[in-house]
């Protein structure tokens, strides 16, 4: 009896250990390679290190529009057209100054 004890906690504890690295790699990849969504951009989800100017930030936002329904929803879409539409009035702002 002691002897199937021992074993079960050796294959529990195995398993534990490979289940929690097998997790790990299966992580979601956020960014803008490929035809994946740019999340920093979307909801603001892992962008901690990002920092872009005005010209950047539109910049990016009109390639990931660029990549329309292929990748995106319309809802999210229109999403990605207003934050542009915002920045560029920021950018109109600083530049005229007014």
């Amino acid at each position: 009896m002691r002897r199937i004890i021992g074993i079960l906690t050796v294959l529990a504890a195995s398993v534990l250990i490979n289940g929690s690295t097998l997790m790990a790699d299966e992580r979601i990849e956020y960014g803008t390679s490929g035809n994946s969504k740019d999340n920093c951009l979307l909801v603001s989800m892992n962008c901690a290190n990002q920092v872009d100017s005005i010209q950047m930030r539109i910049e990016r936002l009109n390639k990931e529009i660029a990549k329309g329904t292929d990748v995106y929803t319309r809802d999210e879409l229109n999403t990605l057209k207003n934050q542009l539409q915002d920045a560029t009035r920021n950018l109109e702002v600083i530049v005229s100054g007014s």
